[in-house]
């Protein structure tokens, strides 16, 4: 259809010198079309239609399309079109479409209150879940924890791999801190490891760790109804906006991070760049009414177990193994779970750390080479069955140096290369790889010996060698410093 504007347009380039077939390209219109307008003087003029043209494809489904759509208010046209297509429906997708928006645009528009809080009356908590963001060894999932006081705005941000009671507790615990203080009460959703079972109403029965940690920080609890994630709309509105702010700020900048820790505070900067003057001012007003925060304790933030080490030399808990020097096999052992990492003591022994390893996945295991490499260079044949082999052979490079040792050693195979791996004692595992290729490469006949000495002899020669201050003699250099400007020219 040309419409009155297309045709002075038409005729305005053409008295501008303009020709059929240039108009056509510059207009995207056919050329027969600009050569009859150009011909013309009489503006185009269309029948307005008294009837359409075809029956409309959505119409015997209107009422379905209306009911589904109270069943489920957010659903998309192509929810619907894959639904109706079994159900009879001949039209297109954009038609759907069209006839979806429509619908909702009848709709009456949701009125937002505005809401009053008193100071310190209350914080709010939820997650962001996986958000991905890059780390040097990759993307990771990460949980993003909210935390804000609504009266002043304050809030603050900190990243889990996991979304777990002590990820949780861990982000409420991290927020009082940088608040300064606790609110009465906290507002959070119906996270699984905190409730066990909503009732009606504000109703909840509480698992038996977060009614502990409620009673220790002393906090009311005031839980959202399922799917009323309004609610909290505070923490709400921070987590929609700041999410797509983080994300878009890490891809403009090319940050990468190193690790959570990295993360976390790099997150806590970015809080920080929010805090105008006016929510500092308010959040000074707020932190008066703000109780004291108590001491961190393990037995709350953190989960707790005593278990005895197995004969396999790992410890149990949350179906997940770690492993422990083979000193504690059969040993008691206190097993503390935080949201990042698991530390290992001996029970009864105090606070001395045996062990610390990064939490892993439930399930998952998580071996120490140094734990497990003094029993199997005894017992080199284990490692052919052993059921976590794979972290012997962290990269390309000592598969290749195994099956060099196979043409050497065809009987002790095994033992040469658990002989090799265990300098990881004295060395690290990238210093290792590099010696085991230079040794490869050069069809060395004695291939542990040759690395052993390349590695060691390295790490002596890493050692910092005292320097004296040089004391030159400069007068030796007065010969070349010329006599007067001319000289020098």
């Amino acid at each position: 259809m040309v419409t009155k504007y297309m045709f002075n347009r038409i005729r305005e380039l053409h008295a501008g010198g303009m020709s059929a077939r240039a108009i056509a390209r510059e207009l995207s219109l056919n050329r027969k079309t600009v050569d009859r307008f150009i011909k013309s003087n009489t503006p185009p003029s269309y029948k307005e239609r008294c009837s359409p043209t075809r029956e409309d494809p959505c119409g015997p489904f209107m009422d379905r399309i209306k009911a589904l759509l109270v069943v489920s208010p957010d659903s998309k046209a192509f929810d619907l079109f894959v639904l109706l297509k079994d159900e009879g429906y001949l039209g297109s997708m954009r038609t759907l479409e069209r006839r979806v928006a429509v619908i909702k645009s009848e709709r009456p528009k949701e009125r937002f209150f505005e809401q009053n809080y008193e100071p310190g009356e209350q914080a709010q908590f939820d997650f962001k879940e996986k958000v991905t963001l890059p780390f040097i060894d990759g993307e990771k999932i990460v949980h993003l924890h909210y935390g804000t006081l609504p009266y002043s705005d304050f809030f603050s941000i900190k990243g889990f791999p996991n979304k777990t009671f002590e990820a949780f507790m861990e982000g409420v615990h991290a927020f009082f801190d940088a608040a300064g203080g606790m609110s009465e009460n906290i507002r959070f959703d119906n996270l699984s490891p905190c409730v066990k079972k909503v009732l009606k109403g504000n109703k909840r029965i509480y698992t038996d760790r977060f009614k502990k940690a409620l009673d220790y920080y002393d906090l009311g609890d005031l839980p959202c109804a399922p799917a009323k994630g309004n609610e909290k709309g505070d923490v709400e509105r921070e987590i929609r906006t700041q999410t797509r702010r983080i994300r878009k700020r890490i891809e403009l900048t090319g940050r990468v991070f190193a690790d959570f820790d990295d993360l976390n505070v790099w997150l806590t900067e970015y809080s920080m760049l929010f805090r105008t003057p006016a929510i500092q001012s308010k959040h000074a007003e707020e932190k008066v009414r703000l109780k004291p925060l108590p001491p961190r304790e393990d037995s709350i933030l953190c989960q707790v177990l005593f278990t005895k080490a197995s004969p396999f030399g790992t410890v149990a808990i949350n179906k997940s193994s770690y492993s422990v020097p083979d000193s504690l096999i059969g040993v008691e052992c206190k097993l503390v779970l935080d949201a990042f990492r698991l530390r290992v003591y001996q029970a009864g022994q105090g606070s001395k750390l045996i062990a610390d390893h990064p939490r892993v996945e439930s399930e998952d295991h998580y071996i120490e080479l140094a734990h497990v490499l003094p029993s199997l260079v005894r017992k080199p044949h284990a490692m052919v069955r052993w059921a976590h082999k794979e972290i012997l052979f962290p990269s390309d490079s000592f598969h290749k140096y195994f099956a060099y040792l196979g043409h050497l050693y065809p009987e002790a195979q095994e033992r040469e290369y658990l002989k090799t791996i265990n300098l990881i004692q004295y060395v690290t595992l990238s210093d290792i790889e590099i010696a085991i290729d230079i040794v490869r490469k050069a069809s060395s006949k004695h291939p542990f010996d040759d690395a052993k000495t390349l590695l060691l002899s390295t790490k002596e020669s890493l050692q910092p060698i005292e320097q004296t201050p040089l004391k030159p003699t400069l007068s030796t250099y007065d010969f070349f410093i010329p006599n007067n400007l001319e000289d020098s020219a």
